[in-house]
């Protein structure tokens, strides 16, 4: 997860995107708390099943999060990774929401932006364009966000 500003209050971005850098699922939160991490994972979970791995930060949050994660789904105990380098890929997918210094006025406009940007940054990724795999799909998304 990354962190953002709305209206002069932090607000926590969690992301996650596959081995090979694709964006699965990005959710806008008030709050950096074991439920919001819990409730984050457990959507992944039922949108795209069981991992192999999971690679997190090492915010306690987090583990507290995994922890419940592992013991509900009966994943196997060593699935889940706090390596800080094996973290990089993430943390460098970050980069293009955290250069933007944008203040946003609520949390609604924070995330239409955000899911702007994530599907025009999506589109520069190899081969994101024509995989259906997954659950976003930013040529799905532009087309909602044309739509409304």
């Amino acid at each position: 997860e990354t962190y953002i500003k709305i209206k002069g209050k932090w607000s926590y971005l969690y992301r996650a995107i596959d081995a090979e850098g694709h964006i699965l699922d990005i959710w806008l939160r008030k709050q950096r708390d074991n439920h919001s991490a819990y409730a984050f994972i457990k959507r992944l979970i039922k949108q795209f099943g069981k991992p192999q791995k999971v690679i997190t930060d090492q915010a306690p949050s987090t583990k507290v999060a995994m922890a419940k994660v592992i013991k509900a789904f009966k994943l196997k105990p060593d699935c889940h990774c706090t390596s800080k380098y094996l973290n990089n890929l993430i943390e460098q997918d970050h980069r293009h929401i955290k250069v933007r210094k944008t203040r946003y006025q609520s949390i609604n406009t924070a995330k239409n932006t955000l899911k702007g940007i994530e599907c025009i940054y999506a589109l520069y990724k190899k081969n994101r364009k024509s995989l259906q795999i997954y659950g976003f799909s930013p040529c799905h998304e532009i087309s909602i966000m044309l739509a409304s």
